[in-house]
């Protein structure tokens, strides 16, 4: 099965005969911006378990005409809102008869075109969504936009100089990699935010343009705000000039999030590392906070009274992840001190890797692409696999493999370079 992220388009699932997922019509479906294949599946139960998995706005089967009909009824069975489109050889009336009766709501006939398929599609939903709402009865993309409601992960740090800008750009593309979800990255620290410049991207357009729209975002105000980076995740870039962060408030960032939440299955906001009403309204909204210290006594003074401030103002102790970053590091403090010193869990920890780091930094590439193969790399996607929910050790003493905690030569290329700047929308 061959799975692509959730976006705001169309949510689509194909199943196609294994030897059949690469026809035309399912590469031109592919390439439509309104159109979200969340998969394409071979095998009649893959299909079924990918409907029942993603919930699609509608499934298109192409599948020989005996298997039509049973393949309709078991997507009903798992997803009862999802709209069925069956794909014919060729033109059969008593066929289309009974795929009729048990509920497709289109017959197309082969060859297909995939801007006709994309007109039926618009079609069939068009005439759904009018049938509920003479029923008072919620729109598929309402419906589908709720249950894929993302995950937001706050990453801050108590001082500044702890990493946590890298850390939240690095785990942003890992969590692309892991997961092929959506992924959108948010950078909160208003003043002088950086990650435009470790991702090498710039744009005109800024959070500061859904700060002063924060009533009326929709969707062809995130396109046009949402910066792409290479990796595939969207950037939404702090306030070109500083001044501009001073009137952000909690109910402009409250619905800055809001509309990330329900567009990404996973929002990763770097934040600045003093406490305001901002600061104070990411934690209340977030999922999950990575709170990122180094292995020195400044760091861990204001990360304990980081964690006491945590505990005044409600935010739960579980939620609170401890990411310790530069560890193992030359003749820092060791892992069971911080754990005692601070009474709680270092939940992960990121190990010193100079050369490789600060190469990916000045070039403008996330460590995890431009060193894959690092301790460092490797220790961002084990953190991204456990906020996606996987049981995998995130606390390492050493590489997995010997030769992965050298960092690859500053002279070597990368395996791919971004341009010396990227234009945005």
């Amino acid at each position: 099965m061959a799975a692509q992220g959730q976006g705001t388009g169309l949510g689509v699932v194909i199943i196609a005969p294994a030897d059949a997922l690469d026809q035309d019509w399912i590469a031109g479906l592919q390439s439509e911006s309104s159109i979200n294949v969340l998969a394409r599946v071979g095998v009649l139960q893959r299909g079924i378990e990918a409907v029942q998995q993603f919930q699609p706005n509608i499934v298109l089967i192409d599948r020989p005409v005996d298997q039509l009909e049973e393949t309709i009824h078991s997507i009903y069975a798992v997803s009862s809102n999802t709209l069925c489109v069956a794909v014919l050889p060729q033109q059969d009336m008593a066929a289309v008869r009974r795929l009729v009766g048990a509920g497709a709501r289109d017959i197309l006939v082969k060859p297909l075109n995939h801007r006709e398929i994309i007109a039926s599609l618009r079609q069939v939903v068009q005439m759904e969504d009018a049938r509920r709402q003479r029923a008072g009865q919620q729109s598929l993309l309402a419906i589908s936009r709720q249950k894929r409601a993302g995950k937001v992960i706050l990453v801050m740090g108590p001082k500044g100089g702890v990493g946590s800008t890298t850390v939240a750009t690095n785990l942003a593309v890992a969590l692309k990699h892991v997961g092929g979800h959506d992924v959108a990255l948010a950078d909160f620290s208003l003043q002088f935010g950086d990650v435009a410049v470790l991702l090498n991207l710039f744009s005109k357009h800024t959070l500061h343009d859904l700060a002063i729209h924060y009533d009326t975002i929709d969707d062809s105000l995130m396109e046009r705000v949402m910066v792409p980076h290479a990796s595939g995740i969207k950037v939404l870039l702090a306030p070109a000039e500083p001044e501009l962060s001073a009137d952000m408030s909690g109910v402009q960032v409250n619905a800055i999030v809001r509309a990330l939440r329900a567009r990404y299955a996973y929002t990763v906001i770097d934040c600045w590392s003093f406490l305001d009403e901002v600061t104070e309204t990411l934690m209340a909204a977030a999922d999950q906070v990575l709170l990122v210290t180094t292995p020195e006594v400044p760091a861990l003074k204001n990360t304990k009274q980081a964690l006491e401030y945590f505990t005044r103002h409600g935010v739960h102790r579980d939620n609170v992840a401890l990411v310790l970053n530069r560890f193992p590091s030359v003749k820092g403090v060791t892992l069971q001190d911080i754990q005692q010193h601070l009474r709680h869990p270092v939940q992960a920890n990121l190990p010193s890797d100079g050369p490789a780091v600060t190469y990916a930094a000045n070039k403008g590439i996330p460590v995890v692409q431009s060193h894959p193969q690092s301790w460092v790399a490797q220790s961002f996607l084990k953190l991204a696999a456990w906020i996606a929910g996987d049981n995998v050790e995130t606390i390492t003493q050493g590489p997995s493999k010997p030769e992965a905690f050298a960092a690859q030569s500053e002279t070597k290329q990368p395996r791919w370079r971004l341009g010396m700047r990227k234009s945005g929308s």
